[in-house]
């Protein structure tokens, strides 16, 4: 059996036992048995005897923590373990939001169009913006349970780089100081910053190996789609977003996107 398709058929199964229930937000961040004992489902990506006759990876193991040597380097192995993994939070992420807030269907391209509610500047907020960020909100949990014990001390979520003239490069910004800008309404210093879904490090957040961002559709993905461009006005008016991750933080590998049923693209 090929080696990606046995690592679908064990995180499927890991999925299984991870099934969504409703917590947060009227509906689970996902992976729920997994936040349980998410050692467990690390181990089970390890053993050996998953398929007779198949060696199997031993996926946490083979990446130790962030001191360790194997954080300086992302093998074929460990990126596509953190890959099938992505997917399937994608893929949960999905399903779980539609069936909280839909009953489980897809909608229409008239109902992703629609306003829904309206943000604190009273800025129409349509069902496809509401249901990216809820979507959000399930996978990003998710990725962070399995990553936990993939890449122990070689990711974050959500970081935030902001260009820094002295050092003439991109630097991480610590959660509180962002924060910190955000409470006392300098929201517009951060005017310009990247922020990827998820980065992964060597252990150094200046050392990026590779940039995942997820995208949610709100019609039923089936073709890929192109990475955004920034809007007019904005510092990076007209770049393309993996254009400017890949120019600001030059990852190892070129940025990809997670969609759900697609999986992973260019």
């Amino acid at each position: 059996m090929p080696r990606r398709q046995w690592m679908a058929l064990v995180l499927s199964g890991l999925a299984a036992g991870c099934a969504a229930r409703p917590e947060r937000y009227g509906f689970d961040s996902a992976t729920s048995a997994c936040r349980r004992n998410p050692a467990a489902c690390a181990r089970m990506a390890g053993e050996e005897a998953v398929l007779p006759g198949t060696q199997a990876m031993r996926v946490a193991a083979s990446i130790g923590t962030a001191g360790d040597a194997a954080l300086r380097v992302l093998r074929a192995e460990e990126r596509d373990a953190i890959e099938e993994a992505l997917e399937a939070c994608a893929d949960d992420a999905r399903s779980t939001v539609l069936l909280a807030l839909l009953n489980g269907r897809n909608p229409t391209p008239e109902e992703c169009r629609a306003a829904v509610a309206v943000d604190a500047q009273g800025r129409p907020i349509t069902l496809a913006m509401k249901l990216g960020t809820e979507m959000h909100k399930v996978a990003l949990p998710c990725a962070h349970e399995w990553l936990n014990q993939f890449r122990p001390g070689g990711f974050r979520l959500e970081p935030r780089y902001r260009y820094n003239p002295d050092s003439g490069r991109w630097e991480p910004m610590r959660n509180e100081d962002v924060r910190t800008l955000l409470r006392q309404g300098r929201g517009s210093e951060l005017k310009g910053s990247l922020a990827p879904d998820v980065v992964i490090h060597t252990g150094s957040e200046l050392q990026v190996l590779a940039i995942y961002d997820f995208k949610f559709p709100c019609v039923t993905p089936t073709r890929p789609s192109s990475w955004p461009r920034y809007p007019k006005g904005h510092p990076h008016e007209g770049q393309q977003q993996d254009a400017m991750y890949q120019r600001a933080l030059k990852p190892k590998q070129a940025p990809l996107q997670i969609t759900p049923r697609l999986g992973v693209l260019p």
